[in-house]
């Protein structure tokens, strides 16, 4: 997941306009994350109908132990400011698909 966080960075970083090498981290104002991942009722296919471009795919192995399985896929889709990751996972002979939006938190 760690992967996906820096994804996320370069995404948003990239989004605003301005190079990551110039700009200092700013100070943390508070604890805790600025940002909130929230299930959306809505699927890949419906986002990207709806205007969203698919911008990353990130591939994420840390979960899988020592029988190989398919890897958790990770789909970022941006329009404008808004930002939706669709997560794919296989657990055995379970398969797990949803996504999410990013929000502030309240």
């Amino acid at each position: 997941m760690r992967v996906a966080a820096c994804f996320l960075t370069a995404i948003l970083a990239l989004s605003a306009g301005s190079p990551m090498a110039q700009t200092a981290a700013p100070s943390p104002t508070s604890e805790g994350h600025p940002h909130k991942w929230q299930p959306v009722d809505k699927s890949m296919v419906d986002f990207l109908n709806d205007g969203f471009e698919l911008k990353a795919v990130v591939y994420d192995t840390a979960e899988l132990g020592p029988k190989p399985d398919l890897p958790d896929v990770h789909y970022f889709l941006q329009k404008k400011a808004q930002l939706v990751r669709c997560d794919f996972r296989k657990r055995e002979a379970t398969s797990y698909y949803y996504c999410n939006m990013l929000v502030k938190p309240k």
